[in-house]
C-alpha cells in the first residue's frame, strides 16, 4: 500500500495510507488492515480493529481499513485534501515534507 508519513502531536513519526488502496481493500472483503507505526499491511483483522499488534514491528499500532477511513486516516492520490482534523484521536496530523 502507498503510504505518507507524518509526526503525531506527541512527535512520534507514523504512516497513513492512500485512500485509494484502502477503498480497494474494503471493496474486496479480504479483512485487511495497515500498521500506522512502520506503513505495512495486515492480514485477517477485523474491519474495526484498533491498536492490533502488528507482526512486522510488534507495535500495537495496526487498524483496520474501515476503522481508518472513520479516523480519517488517509491521504489522496487524486489531490483530495486530507480528511483528518489536528484535534481528532488525541494527536495531530502534521504532514512531513520530504
Amino acid at each position: 500500500m502507498k503510504t505518507k508519513p507524518y509526526r503525531t502531536k506527541a512527535g512520534a513519526m507514523q504512516f497513513k495510507p492512500c485512500l485509494e488502496e484502502l477503498m480497494t481493500a474494503v471493496e474486496s472483503d479480504d479483512n485487511a488492515g495497515f500498521c500506522l507505526a512502520c506503513g505495512d499491511d495486515a492480514f485477517g483483522v477485523e474491519p474495526d480493529a484498533r491498536q492490533y499488534q502488528c507482526e512486522r514491528c510488534d507495535a500495537r499500532k495496526v487498524y483496520g481499513c474501515e476503522q481508518l477511513l472513520i479516523m480519517g486516516l488517509y491521504f489522496s492520490d487524486q489531490g483530495t485534501p486530507d480528511n483528518r482534523k489536528s484535534h481528532d484521536y488525541g494527536d495531530q496530523a502534521t504532514d512531513v515534507q520530504p
